[in-house]
This record gives C-alpha cells, sequence and structure tokens, in this order.
C-alpha cells in the first residue's frame, strides 16, 4: 500500500495524521546532539549543507522501509510518518540543526569540487585539517508525545571507508537514549 501525502501550510502529512510535524525544532535539536554525541565527530566537523533522509524520495525505499519496521523493536508508525514527513525535501542545516556551531557546512557545488577526481580526499584534508571526514543527516521523526525519535546519520572518512543507518531514540527521565539502530550502508 502507497502511502497518500498531502502538503500543508507547515509541510507534508500522511492521509489520515495529524497535518502538523511532531515536536518543535528544539526537541529535534535535543535529540540530533544525543545522536552527533554517540558517533565520532571532531571538534569542526564538515557535514554536507542540506539534511538527507537516507532514503530515495519520494515514496521511499520500501525494501529499507520494510526492513527497519522489522529491525527497529518498537518503531511506532507515526514515529515513521512524522520521519517521512519531515523529510519528503531537504533542510538547511544551518541555522537549526548546527549544535553549538560545531559543523561546518558545505554545499553540494564544493563538494562536487572537492571530490572531482581521484585526489578528492587528500584535497578534503587540505582544506578542512580539523575535520576527519564529512557527515549527513536527516531532520528528526518524533511520535505525538515526543517520546520517541527516529533521524538518519551517515559518515564518510574515504573513499571505502565509511557508514549510514536509522536510529532510534527513546526519551527516558527528560534524557534521548538509543533504543536501536540499523544499518543502510557500509564502504
Amino acid at each position: 500500500m502507497r502511502c497518500r501525502w498531502t502538503r500543508t501550510a507547515r509541510g507534508y502529512s500522511q492521509k489520515g495524521t495529524s497535518a502538523l510535524p511532531n515536536g518543535t525544532i528544539a526537541d529535534e535539536q535535543e535529540v540530533l546532539a544525543a545522536c552527533l554525541d554517540q558517533i565520532y565527530l571532531c571538534e569542526r566537523q564538515v557535514v554536507r549543507s542540506l539534511t538527507r533522509s537516507g532514503l530515495q524520495m519520494p515514496g521511499g525505499d520500501k525494501r529499507m522501509l520494510s526492513y527497519m519496521r522489522e529491525n527497529l523493536d518498537g518503531l511506532r508508525k507515526e514515529t515513521l510518518a512524522d520521519f517521512l514527513a519531515k523529510n519528503r525535501e531537504q533542510h538547511l542545516v544551518e541555522p537549526d540543526f548546527n549544535p553549538g556551531g560545531r559543523l561546518i557546512c558545505v554545499g553540494d557545488e564544493e563538494f562536487e569540487h572537492i571530490f572531482r577526481d581521484g585526489d578528492g580526499w587528500a584535497r578534503f584534508r587540505r582544506e578542512f585539517p580539523e575535520s576527519d571526514g564529512t557527515l549527513r543527516f536527516s531532520r528528526v521523526g518524533l511520535d505525538r508525545d515526543v517520546t520517541q525519535a527516529m533521524l538518519y546519520a551517515g559518515q564518510q572518512f574515504d573513499w571505502d571507508v565509511g557508514s549510514g543507518g536509522f536510529w532510534l531514540f527513546s526519551k527516558l527521565d527528560g534524557e534521548w537514549t538509543e533504543a536501536g539502530r540499523v544499518g543502510s550502508w557500509l564502504s
């Protein structure tokens, strides 16, 4: 069964669900900070300037969605629906999704210029010596009660060294803690 999405004044919603996104930007920032605390980041980490869902949109990757539903124990339908709605389009990382200003946002044109040939990673390391690699992440899907969250995060450290996947978080005693993770790619 295909999801039906409706364009609203505040983004997209799945037919039969609330037209408003779950949570606030501040809620998404808390979850993103919890996720970034668990992955390796340098002092000044390079991040792609636009968010990425980790899925092939529109419609999403059916196999990956099925895999997530089966392997992220406890993933709620409303959390996944909010994730898909918020990530239907890419969003700027700056200023809302750059915790503490420690991320260096780099646009697609600059990435293409840096990685235009086989010397891309050497060029990257000369230009961004404080960053071990690149990071990409999604907007955060939340349930209505803002007690469950899901996001995509991926890192690349060299041509054949990197990984990405989907993270599930639960809010326990006011803190976001990892509740599960599934990989979507590895190089």
